[in-house]
């Protein structure tokens, strides 16, 4: 009969070897050679979308300060 440690490792690694595996076949799926480019793409896609609501927020404050100054 095993042990509870032997048992647990084998679960872990089992857990490591599908996670590996789903991470791979996303990896193949969407062209990527490997995790570093994926994570350069999703990072400079984050990026953008982060400086595009940087000027609209900038944009709508700019037009509320003018709007209070009308007032």
């Amino acid at each position: 009969m095993k042990s509870s440690w032997k048992k647990q490792k084998q679960a872990t690694k089992k857990r490591q070897i599908k996670l590996l595996r789903w991470r791979n076949n996303f990896v193949r799926k969407y062209g990527f050679k490997n995790v570093a480019k994926l994570g350069i793409r999703a990072s400079d896609a984050a990026r953008k979308i982060a400086d595009a609501f940087y000027k609209v927020l900038k944009q709508l404050t700019k037009m509320r300060t003018t709007n209070e100054t009308f007032v």
